[in-house]
Protein backbone atom coordinates (compact mmCIF):
# COMPACT_ATOMS: atom_id res chain seq x y z
CA UNK A 1 0.00 0.00 0.00
CA UNK A 2 1.64 2.81 -1.02
CA UNK A 3 1.61 6.29 1.06
CA UNK A 4 -1.51 8.14 -0.73
CA UNK A 5 -3.33 5.18 0.13
CA UNK A 6 -2.63 5.17 3.76
CA UNK A 7 -3.12 8.94 3.82
CA UNK A 8 -6.75 8.61 2.40
CA UNK A 9 -7.44 5.51 5.04
CA UNK A 10 -6.63 7.42 7.78
CA UNK A 11 -8.95 9.92 6.71
CA UNK A 12 -11.88 8.18 5.98
CA UNK A 13 -11.02 6.66 10.14
CA UNK A 14 -11.29 9.88 11.24
CA UNK A 15 -14.61 11.08 9.51
CA UNK A 16 -16.33 7.95 10.33
CA UNK A 17 -15.13 8.33 14.20
CA UNK A 18 -16.02 11.90 13.97
CA UNK A 19 -19.20 11.21 12.64
CA UNK A 20 -20.70 8.62 15.49
CA UNK A 21 -19.08 10.77 18.47
CA UNK A 22 -21.23 13.53 17.12
CA UNK A 23 -24.36 11.15 16.47
CA UNK A 24 -24.00 9.19 19.77
CA UNK A 25 -21.64 9.83 21.73
CA UNK A 26 -22.99 13.53 22.78
CA UNK A 27 -23.44 14.75 25.84
CA UNK A 28 -26.74 15.22 27.29
CA UNK A 29 -25.19 18.41 28.57
CA UNK A 30 -23.54 19.71 25.19
CA UNK A 31 -24.64 23.09 24.38
CA UNK A 32 -24.19 22.56 21.05
CA UNK A 33 -26.16 24.20 17.85
CA UNK A 34 -28.53 21.03 17.42
CA UNK A 35 -29.12 21.13 21.47
CA UNK A 36 -29.92 25.22 21.02
CA UNK A 37 -32.12 24.82 18.34
CA UNK A 38 -34.49 22.55 20.21
CA UNK A 39 -35.18 24.47 22.95
CA UNK A 40 -35.55 27.48 20.81
CA UNK A 41 -39.25 26.93 20.90
CA UNK A 42 -39.91 26.47 24.40
CA UNK A 43 -37.74 29.98 25.11
CA UNK A 44 -39.73 31.89 22.28
CA UNK A 45 -43.53 30.01 23.60
CA UNK A 46 -42.10 31.52 27.22
CA UNK A 47 -41.50 35.20 26.25
CA UNK A 48 -44.21 35.69 23.74
CA UNK A 49 -46.34 37.02 27.03
CA UNK A 50 -44.10 39.73 27.57
CA UNK A 51 -43.54 40.53 23.67
CA UNK A 52 -47.46 41.25 23.52
CA UNK A 53 -48.23 44.71 24.19
CA UNK A 54 -51.55 43.72 25.06
CA UNK A 55 -50.85 41.28 27.95
CA UNK A 56 -50.57 41.86 31.72
CA UNK A 57 -48.19 39.48 33.93
CA UNK A 58 -49.55 38.54 36.86
CA UNK A 59 -46.25 38.90 39.32
CA UNK A 60 -47.10 36.54 41.71
CA UNK A 61 -47.59 33.48 39.73
CA UNK A 62 -46.35 34.27 36.13
CA UNK A 63 -49.87 33.80 34.86
CA UNK A 64 -50.46 36.37 31.23
CA UNK A 65 -54.07 37.55 31.09
CA UNK A 66 -55.08 39.57 28.07
CA UNK A 67 -55.97 43.12 27.95
CA UNK A 68 -58.82 45.52 26.89
CA UNK A 69 -59.46 49.00 26.73
CA UNK A 70 -62.90 50.79 27.19
CA UNK A 71 -63.59 54.09 27.93
CA UNK A 72 -59.89 54.76 28.54
CA UNK A 73 -59.92 52.12 31.06
CA UNK A 74 -57.64 49.17 30.45
CA UNK A 75 -58.78 45.80 32.04
CA UNK A 76 -57.98 42.42 31.98
CA UNK A 77 -59.81 40.29 29.26
CA UNK A 78 -59.61 37.07 31.13
CA UNK A 79 -61.10 36.25 34.07
CA UNK A 80 -58.44 36.01 36.97
CA UNK A 81 -57.05 32.52 37.89
CA UNK A 82 -54.82 33.19 41.30
CA UNK A 83 -55.10 29.72 43.17
CA UNK A 84 -55.35 30.21 46.53
CA UNK A 85 -57.14 28.42 49.64
CA UNK A 86 -60.30 31.09 49.16
CA UNK A 87 -60.98 30.12 45.47
CA UNK A 88 -62.55 27.89 43.65
CA UNK A 89 -63.39 26.61 40.51
CA UNK A 90 -66.91 25.27 39.04
CA UNK A 91 -66.40 21.37 38.36
CA UNK A 92 -63.17 21.52 40.43
CA UNK A 93 -60.03 21.93 38.79
CA UNK A 94 -60.82 21.02 34.97
CA UNK A 95 -62.35 24.68 34.56
CA UNK A 96 -60.07 26.79 36.33
CA UNK A 97 -57.88 27.29 33.14
CA UNK A 98 -60.69 27.66 30.83
CA UNK A 99 -63.01 30.21 33.03
CA UNK A 100 -61.03 31.42 36.00
CA UNK A 101 -61.20 30.95 39.36
CA UNK A 102 -64.71 31.98 41.54
CA UNK A 103 -64.10 33.83 44.90
CA UNK A 104 -65.84 34.92 47.68
CA UNK A 105 -66.65 39.10 47.99
CA UNK A 106 -64.03 39.62 50.99
CA UNK A 107 -60.95 37.49 49.37
CA UNK A 108 -62.35 39.06 45.80
CA UNK A 109 -61.35 42.34 47.27
CA UNK A 110 -57.53 41.06 48.01
CA UNK A 111 -57.55 38.96 44.44
CA UNK A 112 -56.41 41.35 42.07
CA UNK A 113 -52.43 41.28 40.98
CA UNK A 114 -50.35 44.14 42.72
CA UNK A 115 -50.93 46.87 40.24
CA UNK A 116 -54.33 46.60 39.46
CA UNK A 117 -58.37 46.75 41.47
CA UNK A 118 -61.37 45.04 41.66
CA UNK A 119 -63.87 47.35 39.70
CA UNK A 120 -66.81 49.48 40.93
CA UNK A 121 -70.29 49.83 40.08
CA UNK A 122 -69.31 52.94 38.01
CA UNK A 123 -66.43 50.84 36.12
CA UNK A 124 -69.09 48.16 34.83
CA UNK A 125 -71.12 50.42 33.88
CA UNK A 126 -68.57 52.45 31.77
CA UNK A 127 -67.71 48.89 30.17
CA UNK A 128 -71.07 47.46 29.57
CA UNK A 129 -72.50 48.23 26.26
CA UNK A 130 -69.43 47.65 24.40
CA UNK A 131 -69.71 44.93 22.37
CA UNK A 132 -65.59 43.95 21.93
CA UNK A 133 -65.77 43.77 25.90
CA UNK A 134 -68.79 41.72 26.18
CA UNK A 135 -67.31 39.11 24.26
CA UNK A 136 -65.21 38.65 26.62
CA UNK A 137 -67.14 37.77 29.91
CA UNK A 138 -67.84 33.92 30.43
CA UNK A 139 -70.78 32.66 31.99
CA UNK A 140 -69.32 30.82 34.46
CA UNK A 141 -72.11 30.66 37.10
CA UNK A 142 -71.28 30.70 40.92
CA UNK A 143 -71.26 29.15 43.80
CA UNK A 144 -73.85 29.47 46.59
CA UNK A 145 -73.48 30.04 50.50
CA UNK A 146 -74.43 26.73 50.64
CA UNK A 147 -71.24 25.09 48.63
CA UNK A 148 -73.66 24.45 45.47
CA UNK A 149 -72.82 25.17 42.09
CA UNK A 150 -75.49 26.80 39.59
CA UNK A 151 -76.37 27.99 36.23
CA UNK A 152 -73.02 27.65 34.89
CA UNK A 153 -73.09 28.55 30.58
CA UNK A 154 -76.28 30.35 31.76
CA UNK A 155 -75.38 32.95 33.91
CA UNK A 156 -72.33 35.47 34.35
CA UNK A 157 -71.28 36.64 37.82
CA UNK A 158 -68.74 39.29 38.11
CA UNK A 159 -68.35 40.92 41.36
CA UNK A 160 -67.60 44.71 42.21
CA UNK A 161 -65.96 46.32 45.24
CA UNK A 162 -68.71 47.71 46.46
CA UNK A 163 -70.77 46.65 49.49
CA UNK A 164 -74.63 47.24 50.04
CA UNK A 165 -75.12 49.90 53.00
CA UNK A 166 -78.05 48.57 53.95
CA UNK A 167 -77.25 45.05 54.05
CA UNK A 168 -73.98 44.34 55.73
CA UNK A 169 -73.66 40.75 54.49
CA UNK A 170 -74.24 42.22 50.99
CA UNK A 171 -72.31 43.28 48.02
CA UNK A 172 -72.97 44.04 44.55
CA UNK A 173 -72.27 42.18 41.42
CA UNK A 174 -73.03 42.33 37.71
CA UNK A 175 -74.72 39.29 36.48
CA UNK A 176 -74.99 38.80 32.78
CA UNK A 177 -78.11 35.98 32.20
CA UNK A 178 -77.99 33.54 28.79
CA UNK A 179 -81.88 35.21 28.29
CA UNK A 180 -82.25 38.48 30.24
CA UNK A 181 -78.58 40.70 29.66
CA UNK A 182 -76.87 42.19 32.31
CA UNK A 183 -78.45 42.97 35.46
CA UNK A 184 -77.24 44.79 38.82
CA UNK A 185 -78.09 42.80 41.69
CA UNK A 186 -76.80 42.59 45.06
CA UNK A 187 -76.40 39.37 47.33
CA UNK A 188 -74.46 37.27 50.05
CA UNK A 189 -70.44 37.81 50.23
CA UNK A 190 -70.25 34.23 50.89
CA UNK A 191 -70.86 33.63 47.62
CA UNK A 192 -68.47 32.59 44.86
CA UNK A 193 -68.18 34.60 41.43
CA UNK A 194 -65.79 35.60 39.06
CA UNK A 195 -63.18 38.61 38.95
CA UNK A 196 -62.15 41.20 36.58
CA UNK A 197 -59.57 43.56 37.47
CA UNK A 198 -58.97 47.00 36.04
CA UNK A 199 -55.07 48.28 35.67
CA UNK A 200 -54.76 50.84 37.95
CA UNK A 201 -52.48 52.89 35.58
CA UNK A 202 -53.40 52.66 32.16
CA UNK A 203 -50.90 54.66 30.44
CA UNK A 204 -47.91 51.94 31.52
CA UNK A 205 -50.27 48.63 31.27
CA UNK A 206 -49.62 46.37 28.57
CA UNK A 207 -46.99 43.17 29.52
CA UNK A 208 -45.35 44.99 32.85
CA UNK A 209 -44.88 42.76 35.07
CA UNK A 210 -46.18 44.70 38.43
CA UNK A 211 -44.98 44.17 41.93
CA UNK A 212 -41.44 43.59 40.75
CA UNK A 213 -40.32 46.93 41.00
Amino acid sequence: MNSRHVVATALLVAATVASATSVWERSPWDKSPATQETAQPATAQANSAKADPNTFIDSRDHQPYKTITVGGMTWLAENLNYENSESTCYNKRPHCKKDGRLYTWHFAQRACPPGTRLPTIRDWERALGSSQFEETLTMTGFRAFNGDYYDYANTGVYWTAEEKDDYADYAYYFKWKKFGGWQEEAFYKDQAGAVRCIVEDSKTSGSHTWGDQ
